[in-house]
């Protein structure tokens, strides 16, 4: 009989952590190994557990290139016949940004992916490191898993990479979808998923992602803050707005200059739920960014956005990037 085989990278974070000299938690210090010896890894004769520790850093410090080697790792293991699923452990600050970005780069027909973290580190009262890595291997090893893309797996919750975001600070139900709710969830050895996300084709991948700078907008925020990400060297900016896509007045026309000179700049809605939308006219609306050159971009979180757009430009100039961010976003 052959053997199945679900992988679990592990690269740091809380659900990692071990407590230091100052009574602080030591982010990403408790290998990939010693995690896995104290979770409840499903028991079927036929499913092979496998653990590589590739990188120990808390979240915030994973960079462009980690999320390089992490899609180079994931593609090679979900051409490995054998291997069934993939599970990434991660710190939960940027997992969202983790999971959206290998969801867009990865094939994942035949292969489940699942990422999964702590709000508590495993020596906390109540952590739930452990149940969490046990659901999400669960998950990973589950055949309705695999080819529905990247998915979080969080306090019993399975969401789908594009809509999640972390909500809470530290709450142990830290994750949400907010619009769109859960897919499923796991009870035990039981994965239920009531909904399928919607994926475009994988984006091609370059050798490099560029810098993207996101900038927030806020009421009377200076258009000195676009002038300055551009002369320290962005390649592109998102702009976080206010409601339906709006900034200040002031920003329109320095939003015009750049781009005019070949820097395109992204349009999303800081809110949590609801997309942009041009339905208002007034200098520093949406209708009028997109007059000065900035492209409208619907249900995407700025951070997810800026790695969309990162993957972009990895292969091909700015020429049509509009139309290339609406067929990934079909």
């Amino acid at each position: 009989m052959t053997r199945q085989r679900v992988i679990v990278l592990t690269t740091g974070g809380t659900i990692a952590s071990k407590p230091g000299g100052t009574g602080r938690n030591v982010s990403g210090a408790m290998s990939g190994e010693s995690l896995l010896e104290r979770v409840a890894v499903p028991q079927t004769p036929d499913l092979e557990v496998e653990v590589r520790s590739i990188l120990q850093k808390p979240s915030n410090a994973i960079s462009l290139d980690d999320l390089m080697e992490m899609a180079r790792q994931c593609q090679a293991l979900e051409q490995d016949p054998d291997v069934i699923g993939i599970v990434i452990t991660h710190g939960t600050d940027t997992l969202e940004e983790t999971a959206h970005f290998l969801d867009i780069t990865l094939s994942l027909e035949a292969c489940a992916l699942v990422m999964t973290g702590s709000q508590r580190a495993p020596h906390e009262e109540g952590t739930d490191a452990f149940r969490n890595l046990a659901n999400a291997i669960t998950v990973a090893a589950a055949p309705r898993a695999r080819g529905i893309g990247v998915t979080v797996v969080f306090n019993e919750s399975i969401f789908a990479a594009r809509s999640v975001r972390k909500l809470n600070s530290y709450h142990v139900n830290g994750f949400g979808a907010p619009g769109v709710g859960a897919l499923g969830y796991v009870d035990g050895q039981r994965v239920h998923v009531a909904q399928l996300p919607r994926r475009a084709a994988p984006l091609p991948l370059g050798d490099r992602l560029p810098r993207i700078d996101i900038l927030s907008s806020y009421l009377d925020a200076s258009p000195r803050l676009i002038e300055a990400a551009v002369a320290s060297g962005a390649q592109a900016l998102v702009v976080e707005g206010l409601g339906r896509g709006h900034v200040p007045p002031t920003w329109l026309e320095t939003i015009g200059e750049v781009t005019r000179g070949g820097i395109p700049v992204v349009v999303v809605s800081g809110c949590h739920e609801g997309p942009v939308n041009t339905r208002y006219e007034f200098p520093g609306s949406l209708a009028s960014l997109q007059a000065h050159g900035a492209i409208a971009v619907r249900d995407l979180s700025a951070r997810k956005a800026r790695l969309t757009l990162a993957v972009l430009l990895s292969t091909e100039g700015t020429e049509g990037i509009a139309a290339r961010f609406e067929q990934t976003m079909s």
